[in-house]
């Protein structure tokens, strides 16, 4: 089809931190005309995603996604991604540009010893998250699928990425700062780190739904609508002294 865009292929590693989230906690970040999809009465399913990715269509560039909850819009269901950061200018500019999905930028300190890994991202030299992992010898290859779903003023935004990886379990610690753009979203109940080894990605090109309306103060990506971009870091400025992350 003429002016279809291509997907992206991207390759590296990277790690998902699973946890159970309280679906009415979670509701209030939300926007309609998305809804949280629960796995048992009252829960969902939230975590983070990082990766560094050595390879593809973004050369060499580390990744951060935070995703809140597992959705449901019409007869679809996916996670919403509200925040996602990069190191990479280029990253940036093509997230905002082909993709239309807005990601902040972010410094991100990775570190390996052995089995054992870390991983401290900051934003304006703000401590967003630390990660301390380590990562079981044991691995099964897997290919699967994520879909995912991102709110702009515009309209719903859907897309998906396809994994093929080598998959090891770990155990994990995570630090969150108080005032922390995503402490807002009270994860605390772990239920998985795994660790996706010789990563292979292929992220499909998005898809938009226009002509739907959203309400001031509904969610658009990172940000509020109706909030100035610099007044917020991630989803919003938890400390009145806390320093701006600009979206670059």
């Amino acid at each position: 089809m003429s002016g279809e865009r291509p997907p992206r292929k991207l390759g590296g590693f990277c790690m998902i931190i699973g946890y159970l989230v309280s679906s009415k906690r979670v509701s209030d970040f939300v926007p309609s005309p998305l809804t949280v999809a629960e796995v048992m009465p009252g829960v969902t399913l939230g975590g983070f995603y990082a990766a560094s990715y050595q390879q593809g269509d973004l050369g060499a560039v580390s990744e951060f996604s935070v995703f809140p909850a597992l959705v449901r819009y019409k007869n679809k269901k996916g996670f919403y991604v509200p925040c996602s950061m990069m190191d990479s200018s280029d990253g940036l500019s093509g997230s905002k540009g082909a993709w239309g999905l807005r990601k902040e930028g972010a410094s991100f300190q990775w570190r390996q010893q052995d089995n054992r890994h870390g991983l401290k991202i900051r934003c304006n030299g703000e401590k967003v998250i630390e990660i301390s992992f380590n990562v079981h010898r044991v691995a099964l290859p897997i290919r699967t699928s994520f879909p995912f779903f991102h709110v702009r003023t515009g309209g719903v935004i859907s897309y998906h990425a396809d994994y093929a990886a080598r998959l090891h379990f770990c155990s994990s610690r995570v630090v969150i700062p108080e005032n922390s753009p995503v402490a807002i979203y009270g994860f605390s109940r772990k239920l998985v780190t795994t660790f996706w080894e010789s990563t292979k990605i292929v992220c499909h090109p998005p898809e938009s739904e226009r002509s739907v309306v959203f309400a001031r103060g509904a969610s658009e990506g990172i940000y509020h609508v109706g909030q100035k971009p610099l007044d917020r870091c991630g989803v919003r400025k938890v400390h009145e002294t806390s320093p701006p992350c600009g979206t670059l």
